[in-house]
Formats: C-alpha cells, sequence, structure tokens
C-alpha cells in the first residue's frame, strides 16, 4: 500500500546512548527501532530510502524545531536489522547545543526522533485479523533527527533545571514551559 499523503511525521524513541565523547562534543547513540512505538506505529530501519541523501545535509535539531539553527550534524548513520545508530557532533559555537550536548552525556536526556516521509504504509493486523491501530512503515525517507527530551524521569528533568546545570536561557524557558508542565497535567 503506497502513502496517501507524504506529510512529514515523527517517531520518538527512548534511546539508548552509546558513546559520549566530551572531548568532540560526540554522541553515538539509537536513534531509531524497529519496535512499535505508543501509537503502535512501527517504522523499518532497512526500510531508510535515503542515507546517501540525508547525509549531504545531516542536520541535527532540537524537538523537530525547524525555526530555529540546527544543534549539530549527523557524523556517521549506520542501519541495522533492528535500529539505526547515529553519530551526533553537537555545535561547539552554540550555547544552547552545548547545554543539550552537557545533558547527553549526563544521562538527563536519552530520547531521540526522527522526523520521516513515508513511501509506504502497511497496516499492522491485530488478534485474529482486527486492525491494531497501528501501522508500520516498510519504506520511508529520513529528513532530519531531533533531541528530545523523553519523559521517563520527570525529576531529571527537574534537578537539572533547579540544578543550574543548563545555562541557555531559551532551553531552560523550554524545559519548564512545556516539558514539565505537561508533566504535571
Amino acid at each position: 500500500m503506497t502513502a496517501a499523503r507524504a506529510d512529514p511525521r515523527t517517531h520518538a524513541v527512548a534511546g539508548q546512548t552509546l558513546k559520549v565523547d566530551p572531548s568532540r562534543m560526540v554522541v553515538r547513540s539509537v536513534i531509531s527501532t524497529a519496535a512499535p512505538d505508543r501509537a503502535g506505529d512501527m517504522i523499518l530501519p532497512k526500510g531508510l530510502r535515503n542515507a546517501d541523501e540525508f547525509l549531504k545535509n545531516p542536520v541535527v535539531l532540537w524537538a523537530h524545531q525547524r525555526s530555529m539553527p540546527p544543534i549539530g550534524t549527523c557524523e556517521r548513520l549506520t542501519v541495522e536489522p533492528d535500529r539505526i545508530v547515529a553519530e551526533t557532533k553537537f555545535s561547539a559555537s552554540s550555547p544552547f547545543a552545548h547545554d543539550v550536548f552537557q545533558l547527553y552525556a549526563e544521562g538527563v536526556l536519552r530520547g531521540w526522533s526522527i522526523g520521516f516521509v513515508p513511501a509506504q504504509v502497511v497496516p499492522i493486523p491485530g488478534a485474529r485479523g482486527k486492525a491494531a491501530g497501528g501501522v508500520c512503515f516498510p519504506e520511508w525517507d529520513l529528513l532530519e533527527y531531533s533531541a528530545v527530551p523523553i519523559p521517563e524521569n520527570p525529576q531529571a528533568l527537574t534537578l537539572a533545571v533547579r540544578k543550574g546545570m543548563v545555562k541557555d536561557a531559551e532551553l531552560r524557558h523550554w524545559l519548564v514551559r512545556d516539558v514539565l508542565a505537561a508533566l504535571i497535567a
């Protein structure tokens, strides 16, 4: 089944940080997996069709905010059967990017989300042939990926802000206003 529309979508994962290199401000992490997300949707890593094209403009954004400058670039993208691993080099000239890098280095942030355009969409059958509510994306194009806060541990975000670990005023404001407010609601 072909996608009815080519609108950009996002798929967030509670990523796994594999390696942090503070001297180069590089984080190696899992940015997507084949596991179903909270809506029951699945993106197949092997379905990534445009890795070479993406690496010509390998931007990494903060929370899919296209109106903000990128916080880094993807230096390496490895597609494995069940996951996609990326090496992200954070911008050394941006205080905002530096703060985001520090949050990953300290283990406060762990989440990543890919922005993609589906090329193929297949409904996921449920028990006894009934719809499971989710869809599978066996083929897709990567537009960008983003560092995102996944509120698995709301206290970690609160503690980072309270302890003054987040120095960039814009990031601190965003975390307090949007993320922590959503956790309370």
